[in-house]
């Protein structure tokens, strides 16, 4: 038997990850799955519960245990998995490689369903961007910060860095890029969660014949490498993978997408 209790988990993805909702007339044939409300990406809870369902059965727990946890079509399991709610997204900078973006209205709803969380740092405007005292996006010869196509007055935040600290101790260690962490404002957010992620063109394969056809494209969005969620566990978590170890999530599995990890609260 597992502990039995709600936590907070963060999910963090490790290759471009793919959780759509069909198709749609738009400039992206496979768009990810958004929130109605906010329209930023989200992992839909019962995909999640499934990734880890399959997970458990190819790491050999015993099918008793995996059903007693997930559940059968005439009983319900012992464990409920919610939606990942997008907690950070990351984006190219003209020097440093790229940020880690989030947004007081990101941390906010986080913060909520935690205890402990620091203070939470907010850009007085749209032009400015908080970072932690190891970060630094100014290009050198012009004293701004360049993310993406956008210019941003830089600012050092005492607080970005007990978000930084906040969420190493409390789930990530050393294995997020947690350095690079950036508060931006939130409509700057929600442009980056709309129109800052990775696209790919991909053949399609002809249903006759299973191999490829060169004459037709498609399009598919992805959520980036680093972007990271959080998730409520409430119930038994003794098939749940450890924290760090890496399972599949999402479609396009045979192509190297959908690797997550699933980082427990430490108690």
């Amino acid at each position: 038997m597992g502990e039995a209790r709600m936590t907070v988990s963060l999910l963090q993805v490790l290759t471009p990850l793919h959780l759509g909702e069909g198709t749609q007339i738009g400039a992206v044939d496979l768009p990810v799955a958004r929130e109605r409300h906010t329209d930023w990406p989200f992992v839909p809870g019962a995909s999640l519960k499934g990734a880890l369902r399959a997970h458990a059965r190819r790491t050999g727990h015993r099918d008793e245990d995996v059903r007693r946890v997930f559940g059968e079509a005439l009983f319900r399991g012992a464990i409920s998995v919610g939606d990942g709610v997008l907690l950070a997204t990351p984006a190219r900078t003209f020097t440093s490689t790229f940020a880690l973006l989030t947004s007081p209205l990101t941390l906010g709803r986080f913060a909520r369903q935690v205890s402990g969380a620091p203070e939470i740092p907010s850009p007085s405007s749209p032009e400015r961007v908080l970072v932690g005292s190891r970060f630094d996006l100014k290009v050198p010869s012009k004293e701004l910060a360049v993310i993406e196509d956008l210019c941003f007055i830089q600012e050092n935040s005492d607080r970005v860095d007990a978000w930084a600290e906040f969420l190493r101790e409390g789930w990530l260690g050393d294995e997020a890029p947690l350095d690079h962490l950036a508060v931006v404002h939130d409509d700057v957010f929600a442009h980056a969660a709309r129109a800052w992620l990775p696209v790919r063109t991909r053949n399609a394969i002809d249903a006759a014949t299973g191999v490829v056809d060169e004459h037709k494209l498609f399009s598919v969005e992805y959520v980036a490498p680093e972007t990271l969620f959080w998730t409520l566990v409430d119930g038994d978590d003794a098939v749940l993978p450890l924290s760090g170890d890496a399972f599949a999530l999402g479609g396009h599995n045979s192509t190297g997408a959908g690797r997550v990890t699933l980082w427990k609260e430490r108690s």
